[in-house]
């Protein structure tokens, strides 16, 4: 797998600032945001202003770097990042779509970390194939998304024959892909996702904030965005052509790429052809993913192809 790790450092700094978000006494964590969110005011804090550091408010910053930081931001709140300054780079290069990819970040290590310490049938249920078979498959979503969208950053021309097709896959698709990741998440979940205790409620809470910042329409929730838009660039795609495009397989290894569940979205569009069908993701490539999942969840490190250390306690 390819990292990116060389664009990070403004990442690095907005994870510093706004530390552990799991950590309960962080005027800047889960905790806070939520109190903050039933009291109807900002967290006391002033931890979302730290995204718009060292010239990204004034436009100085690469679109890369500021996606990595923007990142660090959604992976806590993408509401209260939007309204730190945030929301003025969703319609530039740094889609909305690429910041939620830190969302999802969140969502994974949530489950993870639910599913660890859960017990189901006598045994801990994160030893159930099933559902390392949901947490694999969301994180092959997450590096689909994330390789589209640093392409689309990097403005790689990453299927020349279709010059339209990158921008359009990044601005109607990911947004599907990262939603259906999320709800499927929710799922694995169980009846915990409904506990408005504990860690649970912050899923619940970047769950529909993640839905508003992709989908809103001027600020406001709007619906999903009609595929149809997307009709002429992609016209006779395949999913694979997605996934194994060389500039693709140039950022992420596309055996991974290829258990991806976004794909049925993409390929199932009416708009991508889908061949074939999207076949079922190998064991191999599956196992493959939890392993990588796991090892970046016990060593702390975010999940995208940046493996940018994060302040998250195990």
């Amino acid at each position: 797998m390819t990292t990116t790790t060389g664009s990070a450092a403004l990442a690095a700094t907005v994870e510093e600032r706004l530390g552990d978000p799991y950590d309960t006494t962080n005027p800047n964590g889960f905790r806070a945001i939520l109190a903050a969110r039933e009291a109807g005011h900002r967290p006391t804090g002033e931890p979302f202003r730290a995204i718009g550091a060292d010239g990204a408010e004034s436009g100085e910053v690469d679109p890369e770097p500021l996606m990595h930081a923007l990142r660090a931001g959604y992976r806590r709140s993408p509401t209260l990042t939007r309204s730190g300054g945030g929301a003025q780079w969703g319609s530039g290069a740094v889609t909305a779509g690429a910041a939620a990819v830190g969302t999802l970040d969140s969502g994974l290590r949530m489950t993870l970390r639910h599913l660890r310490a859960r017990r189901l049938y006598g045994a801990a249920a994160i030893d159930i194939p099933q559902l390392r078979a949901v947490l694999a498959g969301a994180y092959a979503d997450l590096l689909l998304c994330d390789t589209l969208t640093t392409l689309a950053v990097r403005n790689t021309d990453a299927f020349p024959a279709r010059p339209d097709a990158l921008d359009r896959v990044v601005r109607i698709f990911v947004p599907r892909v990262l939603q259906g990741a999320m709800d499927r998440l929710s799922l694995a979940m169980g009846s915990r996702f409904y506990i408005r205790e504990g860690e649970h409620p912050a899923f619940h809470l970047l769950l529909n904030e993640m839905q508003s910042a992709l989908f809103a329409v001027d600020g406001r929730p709007g619906r999903l965005p009609n595929p149809a838009d997307a009709a002429a660039p992609l016209s006779g795609m395949t999913a694979a052509d997605l996934t194994t495009a060389p500039a693709v397989t140039a950022l992420c290894d596309p055996e991974l790429l290829a258990a991806a569940p976004g794909q049925a979205v993409i390929g199932g569009a009416a708009l991508i052809t889908s061949g074939r069908g999207t076949p079922r993701p190998s064991q191999a490539a599956l196992d493959r993913l939890y392993a990588e999942l796991d090892r970046r969840y016990d060593t702390g490190h975010s999940f995208d192809l940046a493996e940018r250390p994060l302040p998250d306690r195990p």
